[in-house]
């Protein structure tokens, strides 16, 4: 109940921190949503009353405590630009969330088998393969791999679409086809990471007695699949945080993709300067990740209990 009530505390701490950033530089830079709305050639008594209107003329600590007290009651007001933010956030919520599960579907056993494959013989081809694709892919910026993928499967092969979005129920194959290369780089960006964390746990797990005796014993397969369960600690709760992480790294892959999700919605919003509607994505995508941070450790401990045992003594 402590540790509930403990971590409850420093959720809204965060979220309280991060709304207060955000909204202190949304609000302070160089123009405002009303310069963008009214248009170059907006005189000044136009914007001023378009600054009015959108109540970009109260005081700062006004407007802030306002968002407040609306995010938290859920009361969402309308963006700037007319647009219902709940309405938006259900909308392209969905298809970030479909990206994201995608992605976890392709990453997470595509790693699991790289580092089994490099566990069962250390310094082989495997081995040296998993560390030369995590070091490359570890270097490359997201757009570079959409295109790259993108040049592959869509100029070259013209197995997918360039970009563009089709929903799951409009039609299922055109659904996947359109969502498979964003996916795709998503999961190549995550599984170099995963595969480096998985690794060298497994390695280190691989070393322990009780896997060095079912090797001595000409047991290597069952040795390897021991040691796997502790391993997966960390990866597990890597998976779990990479969640949030999965929506928030996701606004350069949906750009380039055309797809209308949550990141491509953040970025729009900045760029036209709507501060309520970015303050709102910023603040649930901060929200997420404190919330999957805490569903990682009751992960971890369901695979190993003795962590629940250890934290129990540390706080003792």
């Amino acid at each position: 109940m402590r540790k509930a009530l403990k971590e409850s505390v420093l959720i809204l701490l965060t979220l309280l921190m991060v709304s207060f950033l955000v909204f202190t530089l949304s609000s302070f830079a160089k123009g405002d949503a009303s310069f963008y709305l009214a248009g170059e050639n907006a005189g000044y008594e136009e914007i001023a009353n378009l600054r009015s209107a959108l109540g970009l003329d109260r005081p700062f600590l006004y407007r802030y405590v306002l968002f407040l007290k609306d995010f938290f009651t859920l009361s969402w007001p309308v963006s700037m630009q007319g647009f219902d933010i709940r309405d938006l956030v259900l909308q392209r919520g969905a298809v970030t969330a479909e990206l994201a599960l995608f992605s976890l579907l392709l990453a997470v056993p595509f790693s699991i088998l790289i580092c089994l494959l490099s566990a069962s013989k250390r310094k082989g081809a495997a081995d040296v393969l998993s560390s030369v694709f995590s070091t490359i892919i570890f270097s490359l910026p997201s757009f570079m791999i959409s295109l790259s993928l993108m040049f592959l499967f869509s100029y070259k092969l013209k197995i997918f679409p360039v970009g563009g979005f089709v929903r799951f129920s409009d039609n299922v194959f055109y659904n996947i086809g359109s969502l498979f290369l964003p996916s795709l780089t998503l999961a190549l960006m995550h599984s170099a990471l995963y595969v480096r964390i998985l690794k060298k746990s497994l390695f280190r797990e691989m070393a322990e007695p009780y896997v060095l005796v079912a090797i001595s014993r000409g047991e290597e397969h069952v040795g390897l699949f021991e040691a796997l369960r502790p391993a997966c600690v960390p990866f597990v709760s890597l998976v779990f945080q990479s969640v949030a992480s999965l929506i928030a790294g996701s606004a350069v892959v949906e750009t380039v993709f055309a797809l209308p999700g949550i990141g491509s919605l953040l970025v729009s919003a900045s760029l036209s300067r709507d501060v309520d509607l970015v303050i709102t994505l910023v603040m649930l995508i901060s929200l997420l990740i404190a919330v999957f941070s805490i569903i990682s450790e009751f992960a971890a401990a369901l695979i190993d209990p003795r962590i629940l045992i250890r934290k129990g003594d540390e706080s003792e």
